[in-house]
This record gives structure tokens, C-alpha cells and sequence, in this order.
């Protein structure tokens, strides 16, 4: 019997409402059952795991036990540290650094008809080499060869040295020639050369010299060349 006011009882529903909010909490059962709440933000429930189609900002630490497979795009901001085998097909990495982590480059010249004359070995030839873009060390083997004839008054003395970016890294070679003799002289040295900047150069120098003597350039028998093998480094 429903309640009527004033008598004891009245405060509590009808059966009629009780049905009514019982049928009320299974249809909102039910819808909330049916209904994806994080559809806003982007993700959805599929067999065995969720598809997130929105941004997600992960500002914790996160663990991954199984496999990670990454089909976009992916970019890190911060440090990395791979503990494991990095396996890289061949080919994919676009780094330039990666790609050629060294630039090889040889240069040659040459000159007839030299002479030289007493005191410090001065430069007789040389090339400027071209640093290459990305590149800032460069390891250098220099040879310079040289054949003169001894056209001077006397027995005398001849030197001959490299040089690189203005430095000699060894001694010079020498030998001794007798009025009218031709005698050959080569000298090979090898150096890093650092701090390079892309864009710029540095020279490569034969350098030559008699012992007391002008030894004048009679002739083209009287020749340097110069030789050299370069291997740019990052």
C-alpha cells in the first residue's frame, strides 16, 4: 500500500518506483557497458589491447616487456642509450657523417727547370688542398721528389723536404753531387692535420736547397714533383 503524508511510512517509494529506478540503473549500466568514455581522447578498446589515434604525453617513466614496432615517425629530444645489438638494414641511415665518415683525395704537381741555392730549404712547388664540407681533420702522406744536375762551380751539397700545412714533420733528405753529376732526391712524411674547417684550405710544399752553391735550372732533367694521398675525417 503506498504511503500517504502524516502516516508512518509515507517517506518510502512506491514498488511502481523502485521498478521504475531499477530499470533506470540497468539502461545506464548498459549504455555505460556500450559506450567508450576515452573516445574524446582518441582511444579505442580492440581485442586484446587499446588503438590510441590521439596524442599521448607519457611524462612518467615507461617499461616495454614485449616488442616495440614504430611504423612513423619518431624523434628524441633527449639522450639515448641502446644496451642492446642496434641491427640496421643496409642503406637506411641518410647521416652524412655515417655515410662517408672519410673523404679520400690525392694531389700531384710538378715543375722543370728549378734551381736552388744556399741557406734554408724555401718552397720550390706546391698545391692548396680543399677542405671538404663536414670534414675537420685530414691524414696526410707527402712525397716530393726532385732530380738535379750539379751545374755549379764545385762538389755541393743538395735538400730536399716536404711540407704540410707549414710544417715539417721530418728531416729533409740530402746527397752530393760532383760538378756536371745528376743526382735524385726524394722525401716522404706523414701528418694529421687538425682543426679544419669545411671551406677552407691548407698547402702541401716541396722545398729545396744547396749547400753552398747555385745550382742554376739548366734543362728540363732539373724537376720536382710533388705527391700526395689525403684522408679527410670527420
Amino acid at each position: 500500500m503506498a504511503g500517504q503524508p502524516g502516516l508512518a511510512g509515507s517517506q518510502f517509494p512506491s514498488e511502481d518506483a523502485l521498478v521504475r529506478r531499477i530499470k533506470d540503473l540497468e539502461r545506464d549500466v548498459q549504455q555505460l557497458r556500450s559506450a567508450n568514455q576515452l573516445a574524446p581522447a582518441g582511444i579505442r578498446a580492440v581485442d586484446g589491447g587499446i588503438v590510441v589515434e590521439g596524442s599521448m604525453d607519457v611524462q612518467g617513466a615507461e617499461t616495454v616487456s614485449g616488442t616495440l614496432g614504430v611504423t612513423g615517425k619518431a624523434t628524441f629530444t633527449g639522450d639515448m642509450r641502446v644496451e642492446g645489438t642496434l641491427s640496421l638494414p643496409n642503406g637506411i641511415i641518410d647521416n652524412a657523417a655515417l655515410q662517408a665518415p672519410v673523404y679520400p683525395a690525392v694531389y700531384h704537381a710538378d715543375i722543370q727547370n728549378i734551381s736552388i741555392t744556399s741557406g734554408p730549404n724555401v718552397e720550390v712547388l706546391g698545391v692548396d688542398v680543399a677542405v671538404p664540407t663536414g670534414y675537420t681533420q685530414a691524414l696526410v702522406m707527402l712525397t716530393v721528389t726532385m732530380n738535379m744536375t750539379n751545374n755549379s762551380a764545385s762538389t755541393d751539397l743538395a735538400y730536399v723536404g716536404a711540407n704540410i700545412n707549414g710544417v715539417s714533420p721530418g728531416w729533409a733528405s740530402t746527397a752530393s753531387a760532383a760538378v756536371g753529376q745528376a743526382i735524385s732526391l726524394n722525401n716522404t712524411v706523414v701528418s694529421l692535420v687538425t682543426s679544419l674547417t669545411g671551406g677552407g684550405t691548407f698547402r702541401l710544399t716541396g722545398k729545396a736547397s744547396s749547400g753552398t752553391n747555385t745550382w742554376p735550372g739548366a734543362g728540363s732533367s732539373n724537376v720536382m714533383n710533388l705527391n700526395a694521398t689525403v684522408q679527410f675525417l670527420r
